[in-house]
């Protein structure tokens, strides 16, 4: 079993406090194709980190000018004609500021890039790899991801630590404890010295949360 794929860790309103979405977009974008198929009762973690990555990728390429209908067909297309799982949480995936492109050399023939929608290749223009925000791993896929809500401070999920609950980067301090503790009562100075937060970093972790 592979924690990023085969573990449901998140609910709907999870993904959507972790990547600042509201929930009518998140609904409007797991009906769309784009994403991997979530099952699931509502309020039940259905939603794996590599489906967290997923949507993190469509949001950014959504951002970067691509339809969500030109994402959905791609990631589709991948789905059907390579059996490749999360597409949009691979790193063989570039664009071009309207098109989904495919790393062919990662499907086994040489290299170059692919048009996914027309399977045209040789493509000119400049490519766009990814997310600063995601760490890769040797296979391809996300291994951890940076969760870009946070400014003035890194907070990370991995699925490897804390059940894939988010982290403040290089440490064992999880978000939710700090604001479960904040809400119970706990004082901003007593959570800076419990955690060991500068005055910035602990309104940083804060702010996405009021």
């Amino acid at each position: 079993m592979d924690p990023r794929f085969d573990l449901p860790l998140y609910t709907r309103a999870d993904l959507a406090l972790h990547l600042g979405l509201p929930a009518t977009t998140l609904g409007d974008w797991l009906r769309s194709g784009a994403l991997e198929s979530v099952g699931g009762g509502r309020g039940e973690p259905a939603i794996t980190f590599a489906g967290l990555v997923e949507t993190h990728m469509l949001r950014h390429l959504r951002q970067s000018g691509l339809s969500l209908q030109a994402i959905g067909e791609a990631a589709v297309a991948l789905r059907s004609r390579a059996g490749r799982r999360y597409p949009l949480a691979w790193s063989g995936l570039a664009h071009d500021g309207r098109d989904l492109l495919v790393e062919i050399a990662a499907e086994g023939r040489e290299q170059g890039w692919e048009r996914i929608r027309d399977a045209q290749g040789g493509l000119p223009g400049v490519l766009r790899r990814g997310s600063a925000a995601i760490t890769w791993s040797d296979d391809g896929y996300a291994a951890a991801l940076r969760l870009v809500i946070y400014h003035d401070i890194d907070v990370v999920v991995d699925p490897t630590r804390s059940a894939g609950q988010p982290l403040v980067a290089d440490s064992d301090v999880r978000v939710d404890e700090v604001i479960d503790q904040l809400r119970a009562g706990a004082s901003y100075r007593s959570l800076r010295s419990k955690y060991a937060l500068e005055d910035f970093e602990l309104e940083a972790l804060i702010r996405p949360h009021l």
